[in-house]
């Protein structure tokens, strides 16, 4: 290998250095360069080398650093501004409006300070009195907020589950509908949220577990359609939806024009929503089909463990 090429392997030598080894070694017969002085050299062409590809790789490296790198943003990123924070003295001042609405938000929203000992006991004193409100539907917020506060857990709309853990819903059947679509759980004596459904999921109708409490059915709505899902709060395990399952399966089954909607309603309802066992929840459900031109009633029945549906039409299923 020629020594340029040597050079060259080392490293991104310039070319005009290479070139000037070359001459200082044309000259050696001329001047009697020795070899110390061009091992000097060629060591010297090595550290420049070796200098420059620092400094680029540095200043290559420095303007990746500045290149902007995005995974993902929340709303809350979107918005430039901070999230906003839970302010328990707001809620403590609404207690005083005459507005009853206000009143009752706040008496709901004063269940957040749980996690907080000195404003939940703040919370719990300034509550007490409105369990005798003359307003029906603040009396019951209120006995239900002093309740969890006071850690008693005796009302009905607390669910007690196998592993020791407790979950609710606020603002409890505030609607003709239901309750709030947010699921909240108290574990190893901490308050947060488990669970938020979205729309059309609008309202939490009904919380129904399993006998052995491992497993909870959550029944959710919006004024035009219902939806169940099975949840196991332990393990963090959801199941598929299931009207809408029922209704896709039963219409693939009958060769039926199934549209999926664009808002997700289904126009389909569930009645009669039980256990059957602690594995399996059955239910009889109205499914519309052709924009409600067509209602077929069936019975679903979830094997949670198996991930098993089975759909069949109700005057089928009670034939004998």
């Amino acid at each position: 290998m020629k020594r340029e090429e040597l050079f060259r392997e080392i490293g991104s030598i310039d070319d005009h250095l290479i070139e000037a080894a070359g001459n200082y070694e044309k000259a050696k017969g001329k001047r009697g360069i020795s070899k110390k002085w061009m091992t000097a050299l060629v060591a010297c062409l090595v550290l420049y080398s070796s200098t420059s590809t620092v400094l680029l790789a540095t200043e290559y490296y420095k303007h990746q650093s500045k290149e902007l790198y995005i995974r993902y943003l929340t709303a809350e990123d979107m918005k430039l501004e901070p999230a906003e924070e839970y302010d328990a003295e707001k809620f403590l001042r609404a207690l005083k409006s005459d507005n009853d609405e206000h009143v009752y938000i706040a008496t709901n929203r004063l269940v957040e300070c749980f996690n907080d000992p000195k404003l939940r006991i703040k919370a719990l004193n300034e509550l007490k009195p409105f369990v005798a409100n003359d307003n029906q539907k603040i009396a019951d917020a209120a006995a239900f907020a002093v309740d969890v506060l006071s850690k008693s857990y005796q009302s009905p709309y607390i669910y007690k589950l196998s592993d020791g853990s407790m979950i609710f819903t606020l603002f409890n059947h505030y609607s003709d509908y239901g309750s709030q679509n947010v699921l909240w759980r108290i574990k190893d004596n901490v308050l947060k949220v488990y669970l938020s459904f979205s729309e059309p999921s609008m309202y939490i109708k009904e919380l129904i577990p399993s006998p052995d409490r491992k497993l909870v059915a959550v029944v959710t709505c919006s004024n035009k359609s219902e939806f169940i899902e099975i949840i196991n709060v332990e393990k963090g395990r959801v199941s598929p939806e299931l009207v809408e399952s029922a209704r896709v399966k039963f219409g693939a089954q009958n060769r039926l024009d199934t549209w999926i909607r664009s808002d997700h309603e289904n126009y389909s309802f569930a009645n009669n929503i039980e256990w059957k066992d602690n594995d399996t929840l059955e239910f009889e459900g109205s499914l519309a089909y052709q924009d409600t031109e067509m209602i077929k009633n069936v019975t679903v029945a979830y094997e949670f463990s198996k991930k098993d549906l089975k759909v069949t039409e109700l005057n089928q299923a009670k034939n004998p």
